[in-house]
């Protein structure tokens, strides 16, 4: 009996809203993550841009297509009106530009790691950074 009420708990955990919006966010990053980086790659292979010029305008426009997937998919209103919910995402996101694009920064300019592993690397602060601060200060739930 002790089993089934384990199970029962862990499925009830598994299926919480916490995982699920977990989940929800993975699941858009991971699409963003590939626009992001497939942005980047344009920009340096076809478009002849340095890395982290190319970063930077990549991480931008991705940023505007977060925010519309996010609040679409993920997140219900915010804790504030529209406007203000807006502007608070945008400043959260460019502190999380900010750590991507000084990141980008040191890995391309003083390591030997290729730029699209950074990338990657540097996505994974960010998305923790991201996640928190549009959880617990910007949206409601």
């Amino acid at each position: 009996m002790k089993n089934k009420i384990r199970i029962g708990q862990f499925i009830e955990r598994l299926y919480s809203p916490l995982n699920r919006q977990i989940s929800l966010f993975l699941v858009v990053g991971a699409v963003c993550y590939l626009i992001s980086v497939s942005l980047l790659m344009f920009f340096v292979e076809i478009a002849v841009l340095e890395v982290n010029l190319a970063n930077l305008i990549a991480s931008v426009l991705t940023i505007l297509i977060s925010y519309f997937l996010n609040v679409k998919f993920i997140f219900q209103g915010g804790k504030y009106r529209l406007f203000k919910e807006l502007i608070a995402f945008l400043a959260f996101s460019f502190i999380g530009l900010g750590i991507n694009v000084t990141f980008m920064y040191i890995l391309t300019k003083y390591t030997t790691v290729w730029y699209v592993i950074s990338k990657t690397m540097v996505t994974v602060l960010v998305a923790i950074f991201n996640f928190s601060t549009r959880k617990w200060l910007i949206f409601k739930n």
